[in-house]
């Protein structure tokens, strides 16, 4: 096995995957591509990540992007990310090419909605790179439910899919839902990546901590990279969970519904009792 390596960003959605990709994709020997979020493998799981699944380009757009390609310039986004849906090999092919750069030996894709990819389809990606000689090492953060679930939620309603103007009403009806739910089961993250992984190759951390000198130097240590002691106070496509506060009763909701994401964290991280402030509901 050679020193090249992959790092798989599983999310979660909204608690520092783009931090993390930023703080990797600027040391030398990275290359991470053109995309901050290639969004190639979910569209397999239907239901809420439908929308992922990009449509095959018309005639028009084939011949240009075709035309490009021969040429050496770079292809249309939506085009590149076709083809890597399209024929999956294309997926391991781009990344390896990165890697055989001289001077890079640091690619990976991160993206948020990969937290719900099932542990087959992780260990698909796995083997696919370590048929080309490439490690996989994944990475996953947690924040605290109710906060992580504000944050999606204003995001939601920032890019129009949600109409509700009251977050509190917005957010009782938004939380049980499968685009919510879709994404915060923390529980069976971990267990995947926990079945398919060793442990020197996933990374597991909390929102909370991944910005303190603390979280910083662990990471930077487990991704082999040097170490930013300021990188912490860099915020990279953050969006805050909302200053409204909310009542007792919709916190404990949330929580209750949510039990078993809390139980997993809390067996791998028990500081989550302290660090969120909704595990008082259940644990």
């Amino acid at each position: 096995m050679t020193d090249k390596t992959f790092f798989l960003g599983l999310g979660g959605q909204k608690c520092g995957s783009s931090w993390m990709q930023a703080y990797l994709a600027r040391q030398d020997g990275s290359d991470f591509g053109r995309l901050g979020e290639y969004q190639i493998w979910e569209s397999d799981l239907g239901s809420v990540f439908a929308r992922y699944k990009v449509a095959k380009p018309s005639a028009f757009e084939l011949v240009r992007a075709r035309a490009k390609e021969k040429l050496g310039a770079a292809v249309p986004k939506d085009y590149l990310r076709w083809q890597m849906q399209t024929d999956r090999s294309l997926y391991f092919d781009y990344f390896q090419k990165l890697l055989k750069q001289s001077s890079i030996d640091r690619t990976g894709d991160i993206t948020p909605s990969y937290a719900a990819l099932p542990a087959p389809m992780l260990a698909g990606i796995r083997d696919g790179f370590a048929a080309r000689d490439i490690k996989v090492r994944a990475m996953f953060s947690m924040r605290d439910p109710v906060a992580r679930l504000r944050s999606h939620l204003k995001m939601e309603m920032a890019k129009g899919r949600i109409d509700e103007t009251d977050e509190i009403s917005a957010l009782d009806a938004f939380f049980a839902g499968p685009e919510a739910a879709a994404r915060m089961r923390y529980d069976l993250t971990l267990a995947a990546m926990e079945e398919v992984f060793a442990p020197q190759d996933r990374f597991i951390t909390l929102f909370e901590t991944l910005f303190t000198p603390e979280g910083v130097s662990e990471f930077a240590q487990w991704a082999d990279v040097p170490l930013e002691p300021e990188a912490g106070s860099v915020s990279v496509n953050a969006r805050g969970s909302g200053k409204e506060t909310l009542p007792d009763s919709l916190m404990a909701k949330i929580a209750l519904h949510y039990r078993p994401v809390y139980e997993a964290a809390a067996r791998r991280k028990p500081e989550i009792a302290r660090l969120w402030p909704s595990a008082a509901y259940v644990l």
